[in-house]
């Protein structure tokens, strides 16, 4: 996913470890968020990106519904 206006990032820290994941697997992750309301796997959008102790967080909202999600991409 290139930069864009749907994602937001809290740290440059936060940035760095999310863009050393491959494209293809950030691909995956953010479109494969669980929504409460919906019921199942949805892709997340308006999005930032947190540095967590031992993981990255990233909350937004359901493409489907704008509902609130967040997804955590825990780190190696």
């Amino acid at each position: 996913m290139s930069r864009s206006e749907n994602e937001n990032v809290t740290s440059f820290k936060a940035l760095q470890l999310w863009r050393s994941i491959p494209q293809q697997y950030r691909d995956k992750l953010v479109r494969n968020v669980f929504c409460g309301n919906c019921g199942g796997a949805v892709e997340i959008v308006d999005y930032s990106i947190r540095e967590e102790k031992y993981a990255l967080l990233l909350t937004g909202k359901c493409r489907t519904c704008g509902k609130p999600v967040a997804r955590v991409v825990e780190n190696e």
